[in-house]
């Protein structure tokens, strides 16, 4: 007997998703509002699937006899995998190294053991949470920029400026940013607004951007973008801090109020068209700025100036329990006398459907 569903697109070997819940249907119009750019997934296996339900297509046929109509309709499903990795760091400390001249911890000590064992101690407390910013930190950076095949920077062609120190913190897995460049070239992200000033071979040329450009570069994505992104009450502006500050100078030229509101995760926020237009200075222009280069010849950015838009559903974040990501695990070894304080979790992201993302860059 025939089905509605046609299923040979799916790989039936590997965690298959039991639960039609966990289907990421083709959307049609709105999904629910999300206070997040990202969407958070637990619970994740390896290899497990993220199904895809395309529409029906054209239904609704005459029906004028006694055999029920039958247009022949039918949903292609396909098929994406979490493939999550394990990321950690260890910090160790060794107190007795620490000059003694350090009062904020040596003028508290009121026992020998002290001087080597700072559990419960203000130092615990402060590499605790200098610890937990860094695993954050470790999140946005591999989630949006991490590659598997990052490289060092060539005469020609964009990499980091030093392969041999940086790139173990960025090859772990592939981030948001790699998956979106390799979608644009396969001709799957077809919502493409070029920004002309990423070609210029100085910084200075780079970051020049006009007067009011950036409501060009909306108003491109925004034409270009899939109806069923533009219908969608979740979606979102992500800009670099470029396109962030030309925005609001704009607002501010125009005598209109750019007062800067702040998301949950405490990016700077404006509104343009209805859409929360984010900052994503921390995340993408620090690092970037950072750790790569256009090319070893110029030494100019690479790709400074860049929008995203998207829902947070269509660029979802996975672990395996999101509490690892803020948890840290703590202890003294005796024996070494030294303090041993480290995270560890698993990661993935996924840009998920073509036809949800609008890019420029």
């Amino acid at each position: 007997m025939a089905s509605g569903i046609d299923i040979s697109g799916l790989t039936k070997s590997p965690l298959e998703v039991s639960e039609i819940g966990k289907f990421i249907v083709e959307k049609t119009f709105k999904d629910p509002v999300l206070n997040s750019i990202h969407t958070i997934y637990t619970g994740l296996k390896m290899k497990e699937q993220i199904v895809f339900a395309g529409q029906l297509g054209l239904t609704g046929i005459a029906d004028s006899s006694c055999t029920r109509p039958n247009s022949g309709a039918k949903a292609t499903l396909t098929e994406k995998y979490w493939e999550p990795v394990n990321v950690g760091d260890t910090l160790v400390h060794c107190q007795k190294d620490v000059d003694a001249l350090f009062k904020a911890y040596y003028s508290k000590i009121t026992e020998y053991s002290q001087k080597f064992n700072i559990e419960g101690s203000e130092l615990e407390k402060l590499f605790s949470v200098m610890l937990s910013e860094a695993a954050m930190k470790a999140v946005w950076r591999l989630a949006w920029l991490g590659n598997k095949e990052v490289a060092g920077a060539g005469a020609n062609t964009a990499g980091l400026k030093d392969a041999t120190t940086y790139a173990k913190f960025f090859n772990l897995m592939d981030g948001l940013w790699d998956q979106i460049f390799t979608a644009k070239t396969a001709g799957d992200i077809t919502a493409y607004f070029e920004i002309t000033e990423n070609a210029q071979d100085t910084i200075a040329a780079q970051t020049a951007l006009g007067d009011g450009e950036s409501i060009t570069i909306f108003e491109g994505l925004w034409a270009k973008a899939d109806s069923r992104l533009r219908s969608d009450s979740t979606a979102k502006l992500l800009v670099s801090r470029g396109i962030f500050d030309n925005y609001r100078k704009y607002l501010q030229g125009k005598g209109e109020n750019s007062t800067i509101a702040y998301t949950m995760d405490g990016f700077p926020m404006l509104k343009w068209n209805g859409l929360e237009v984010i900052n994503m200075e921390t995340v993408w222009d620090l690092a970037l700025q950072a750790y790569f280069t256009n090319n070893t010849t110029n030494n100019a950015y690479f790709l400074p100036n860049r929008v995203v838009l998207t829902t947070p559903s269509n660029i979802p974040i996975g672990t395996l329990n999101d509490g690892d990501m803020t948890s840290l695990e703590a202890f003294y070894d005796q024996k070494e006398r030294q303090m041993y304080m480290g995270y560890g979790f698993t990661l993935d992201a996924k840009m998920l459907e073509p036809y949800m993302i609008a890019v420029a860059y």
